[in-house]
């Protein structure tokens, strides 16, 4: 597989300051010393320009923690894992979120570089001397891409801000904001229309992550459904985007061949290891390298695989080595809510592929014996027979499970020299509120918790590096070690009939809502085992907004849509609220959090800053 190799290093900055470039490094096209103007009169300077685009996408964002906190962490079905419930609470829990927060700067500041980097090629092409038709019509429809993709979710975190579709090359200090509606009108829908006109089915060169015809499509769809929230519900105006989103999905859907899309025959092929480099399920991906020297940070690229995890390692005799890929290092960031895991039935196969309930021993003696410390970590007063117990390794040392688990359970468990821990140990399930939620058992003041029963929750595994084949596929640089270099999902397939059945909602065909749902979602890849078709297909009458948001969570969970979802639909504040109420009690979030506040940064930089505003809800600017 070809990865792209080749992209500028550079200063980005838009909005206030000027726009330029340090020493380029390219592996083919060195234009060091050379002014932007003569570098991207070439087909070479156009290409590293095209490449820097990506850029960003893989340095600060997909496979890195704060989006994952901000997008995900940030709404109903993630929490703050209890050993790091004060983690990135402003991003998680809106707890003091304010402008002067470095996080919101990057996700503007570098949001923003990618737009400039879209302006710049889209008005410099026509001045590229020897471009053939084929590189000219693929740059221009991956910076219409790139550009759209940034715009929308500037729009979305932001609201209202400055729309520019000219390079910046000249400091600016001044700033007018755009209405929303206005660039998804003018920006975000035409270029990602002009995106499908240019792009082809398969990518340039070969070069796995650039934006290709059916991500163009997908793109289209996503847009034009988020576009829809801006009119009035049920209004001719509203039905027309839908119509408009409902359209580019239905033509991913009817044409997979055409597109280069063909669906695997299970649900676990999607995520296994050994797809992920050319999976035929995902439209857009970003990319890192197995070379180190080709990820912007080398020592730092994809860490999804750790940002999900129970606490395992140290614990009943697991260990992380060289040895063993079962193990990577934790960072136990985020745990899935109460509400999210009552979200699966026994039928949904999707659960078992999704997530790791049991986790074999691994010891380094090959056996490892209970003592009494250890087993005093998940049993409290009552040791189940657990102590002095052995368990050999391969077979289960720890079980952390969603359904809720008797005595008698734990009993025949420490039998088989296993701790198993229930969903009732780690939530306080006798207080669930009327929406479906309640609080994970806090250790610090919950006398029947601890703080590990507290860690012990099932294992997210979508973004698995490892097939638990030692001669398969790995994409981890060392088991003992966080560096990962799988490709990270940023459109996949699966989110076209789920945009495709919102709009047959919205515009009052429910029946076909629930057709487009059994055909390409409930079909027999998310059948388990003792269950059959009918268990799992829907029906007209279950086809609301609020289905769509829950079959989103099961489908979708983990691929940076969750804030976006519910935000679109209006749902942020009841659904944080009602189904991830806080463990300590700070339940902040308001309705102004459905927009984020524009960063100080860039108002410190403006001298119209006044005038341009902070958003609603947030402390006013105030210029230092």
């Amino acid at each position: 597989m070809k990865l792209m190799k080749k992209y500028i290093t550079g200063v980005l900055l838009l909005g206030a300051v000027a726009f330029g470039f340090t020493s380029c490094n390219l592996d083919e096209y060195d234009p060091s010393g050379e002014d932007a103007d003569a570098v991207f009169s070439t087909p070479e300077g156009m290409e590293a320009l095209v490449n820097q685009m990506y850029y960003n996408f893989r340095w600060k964002y997909y496979g890195r923690e704060d989006p994952v906190l901000y997008m995900e962490g940030s709404g109903d079905i993630w929490q703050n894992s209890p050993n790091n419930y004060g983690y990135g609470k402003q991003l998680t829990r809106y707890i003091d979120l304010q402008g002067d927060r470095g996080q919101i700067a990057n996700a503007w500041n570098r949001v923003y570089d990618n737009i400039n980097v879209c302006n710049t090629v889209i008005n410099r092409l026509d001045q590229c001397e020897g471009l053939s038709d084929q590189q000219y019509n693929a740059f221009n429809g991956e910076a219409r891409f790139m550009r759209s993709y940034c715009y929308w979710w500037l729009v979305e975190f932001f609201g209202d801000i400055e729309m520019r579709v000219k390079e910046t090359q000249t400091p600016e200090f001044t700033a007018v904001r755009t209405d929303r509606k206005v660039i998804y009108d003018e920006v975000i829908i035409p270029d990602a229309e002009q995106a499908i006109a240019s792009l082809t089915v398969n990518p340039m060169n070969g070069d796995i992550g650039r934006s290709t015809k059916k991500a163009a499509y997908g793109l289209l769809a996503r847009v034009c459904l988020a576009r829809a929230q801006y009119e009035e519900a049920g209004s001719e105006a509203q039905k027309a985007f839908y119509q408009k989103a409902l359209d580019a999905a239905n033509y991913v859907i009817n044409n997979k061949g055409n597109l280069g899309i063909s669906l695997y025959g299970t649900y676990d092929e999607i995520w296994q290891a050994k797809n992920n480099k050319n999976n035929t399920e995902f439209l857009w991906v970003v990319t890192h390298s197995s070379n180190s020297s080709l990820n912007p940070q080398a020592s730092n690229p994809n860490r999804l695989h750790c940002y999900f995890s129970p606490s395992l390692v140290d614990n009943a005799g697991i260990i992380n080595s060289a040895s063993t890929y079962e193990y990577p290092k934790e960072n136990q960031l985020l745990m899935p809510t109460y509400y999210f895991l009552k979200l699966w039935q026994p039928w949904d196969k999707r659960y078992e592929v999704l997530f790791q309930e049991e986790f074999p021993e691994n010891a380094a003696r090959g056996t490892y014996k209970w003592n009494q410390a250890m087993v005093d970590r998940y049993y409290l007063e009552n040791d189940h027979g657990l102590l002095n117990k052995s368990v050999k390794a391969g077979n289960t040392a720890l079980k952390f499970t969603k359904e809720s688990v008797t005595d008698a359970e734990k009993d025949a468990a420490a039998v088989k020299g296993y701790a198993i821990v229930g969903i009732d140990d780690v939530f306080d399930t006798q207080n669930v509120n009327a929406k479906g939620g309640c609080k994970v058992k806090d250790p610090a003041t919950d006398p029947t918790t601890t703080q590990f029963i507290a860690k012990s929750f099932p294992r997210f595994m979508k973004f698995r590096v490892w097939d638990r084949d030692p001669n398969g596929t790995i994409l981890l640089q060392g088991a003992n070690t966080r560096v990962c270099y799988a490709d990270v999902p940023v459109m996949r397939y699966a989110e076209m009939p789920l945009i495709a059945a919102e709009c047959y909602i919205g515009l009052g065909d429910k029946a076909a809502a629930a057709n487009i749902i059994n055909k390409e979602i409930r079909n027999q890849r998310v059948v388990a085992d003792g269950y059959k078709l009918s268990d799992v297909q829907v029906a007209a009458g279950d086809m609301t907004v609020e289905w769509i948001l829950e079959e989103r969570a099961r489908e979708l969970c983990g691929e940076f849509l969750r804030w976006f979802d519910l935000k679109r639909t209006g749902k942020l504040v009841e659904y944080v609220r009602g189904h991830n109420p806080s463990m300590t009690g700070d339940d902040c979030i308001a309705e102004h959090n459905n927009l984020w506040p524009i960063p100080n940064t860039f108002l410190d930089k403006l001298q119209n800053a006044e005038e341009f505003g902070q958003n609603p809800g947030y402390n006013p600017y105030v210029r230092q």
